[in-house]
């Protein structure tokens, strides 16, 4: 199981850091939100407060402020940390097996059969690796097919006294076998 563990987990640069970056913008927009409306709310309420032995009447968002902001910054920051970990973590279940699944599709672009599209167990796309593995079984059984229909078929032309007929019937066969594929 040592060959499906990757290291790296900023896959797809671009992707992972959008889908962070629109994660961390909720964060920080909601923060906002809560420091305006607390301080748009508390504007017409007064707070008689005791600083440095004077008591001063002030508007309670004068009061506060301070404080607000100190505690929105603090929770913004540790919030944006925690999404962050979170998103990258969630992303590179689905960069992960879209980066596999494409070098092992364009393994077959290229004519090898031999792709391997395992992924591993608690990886997004699971179900489309299972289906890739699907069509990479009937691709290589429709080969062997053909395969076989050619070895036949050549033995039938190298046999003296093969009638044309049997030869049609043979090609007739590997047509069939070839009109699998569409394209």
């Amino acid at each position: 199981m040592e060959y499906h563990k990757r290291r790296n987990y900023f896959i797809d640069k671009n992707f992972q850091t959008k889908f962070i970056v629109k994660f961390c913008l909720v964060v920080i927009f909601s923060s906002l939100a809560i420091g305006s409306l607390l301080f748009v709310l508390l504007k017409s309420f007064t707070t008689v407060a005791i600083e440095n032995i004077h008591v001063t009447v002030k508007s309670t968002s004068d009061f506060i402020l301070p404080i607000v902001i100190e505690i929105l910054l603090i929770v913004s920051v540790l919030s944006a940390l925690c999404v962050v970990m979170l998103t990258l973590f969630a992303s590179h279940k689905i960069s992960g097996p879209l980066y596999r699944l494409k070098k092992e599709v364009e393994k077959i672009k290229e004519g090898d059969l031999r792709a391997n599209f395992t992924t591993r167990k608690n990886d997004q796309l699971k179900e489309l690796s299972v289906t890739f593995t699907d069509m990479d079984r009937v691709l290589i059984a429709k080969y062997s097919e053909l395969k076989e229909k050619i070895e036949e078929l050549k033995k039938s032309l190298d046999k003296q006294g093969e009638s044309k007929r049997e030869s049609l019937e043979k090609i007739r066969e590997l047509e069939e076998a070839l009109n699998y594929f569409k394209i």
